[in-house]
């Protein structure tokens, strides 16, 4: 059987370099020709380290920056013509974003929805006539619990991950009547370098903010770090959840990657009124009153 031809966004670290390793690798290189894709290819380095003797074989390397529209194309253009199909799109880049929203720079908030959104989009766009053509694809988004439930403090990010559920809920319905699967991966805290990442930069709100918001914030960064410790999923747990879906007869439309956020949905889809998700937020990040 020909390998199956995947394009993974995002590659340079964290789960789209412990995915695109993952299928490179799986049946010795005989399942996947997986083309792992990333803005900047000097950052190349720990994916070709940890793919090791797939480089070149069954992993390659591509350079695309998912914010434009050009280079997606141009990248896509090159699987296609090289491979004649895409089998599986994975969408992860993504970057986040945390403070209060407005303390955040308009800039700051742009580059979330050129990234997490904008990116999502380009690359759907490319694949989908040749997918369409052949009727078949999958096309798989890594998005977040926070692209289910909102996040205090994170109204930027979540917001963005709210708008690709909606994105992959509405085509989902629509490509299947052409045999394209659609599929969200949704994990909770991620031990990788992007929730590291997220916290080293800095808190937009954290030093100017007004006291109140302050507080909040900190409250919101502990919960972060505790979740992270007690709850932090890797890289490469993610990575099987996505080969899981790609292997799936009947791939779903939602993967919770994490049993510990299934309580807090269950209450969000049997409340209609949303009052009961509001409530286990706040419970879980603000126990106590601000002041």
């Amino acid at each position: 059987m020909a390998q199956r031809v995947v394009i993974i966004t995002g590659c340079s670290s964290g789960i789209g370099l412990d995915t695109a390793v993952l299928l490179a690798k799986t049946d010795d290189g005989k399942k996947f020709k997986v083309y792992a894709c990333m803005r900047n290819l000097a950052k190349k380095g720990s994916l070709v380290e940890k793919a090791g003797d797939c480089v070149d074989k069954s992993l390659f390397v591509l350079e695309m920056d998912v914010k434009s529209e050009s280079s997606v194309n141009a990248a896509i253009k090159h699987v296609l013509d090289t491979d004649g199909r895409v089998d599986v799109l994975i969408n992860n880049a993504g970057v986040g974003c945390t403070g209060a929203l407005e303390y955040h720079q308009v800039d700051t908030i742009k580059n979330v929805y050129e990234t997490n959104v904008y990116g999502v989009i380009h690359a759907i766009r490319a694949v989908l006539p040749s997918m369409k053509t052949k009727k078949s694809g999958h096309i798989i988004t890594v998005s977040s619990v926070g692209g289910l439930v909102g996040v205090p403090l994170n109204a930027v990010y979540c917001s963005s991950k709210f708008a690709v559920y909606g994105l992959s809920e509405s085509l989902a319905t629509e490509l299947a009547q052409f045999n394209i699967n659609v599929s969200l991966i949704e994990p909770g805290p991620v031990a990788t370098e992007f929730g590291s990442s997220v916290m080293s930069k800095g808190i937009d709100g954290l030093e100017n903010g007004d006291d109140v918001t302050k507080g909040l914030i900190n409250k919101v960064i502990q919960a972060f770090q505790k979740n992270r410790v007690e709850r932090g999923q890797t890289g490469d747990d993610i990575a099987k959840c996505i080969l899981k879906a790609i292997e799936d007869e009947k791939p779903h439309l939602h993967y919770i990657t994490s049993k510990a956020y299934e309580e807090v949905l269950k209450k969000k889809y049997v409340d209609i009124t949303g009052d009961s998700v509001i409530q286990a937020s706040t419970q879980r990040f603000f126990p106590s009153p601000a002041k």
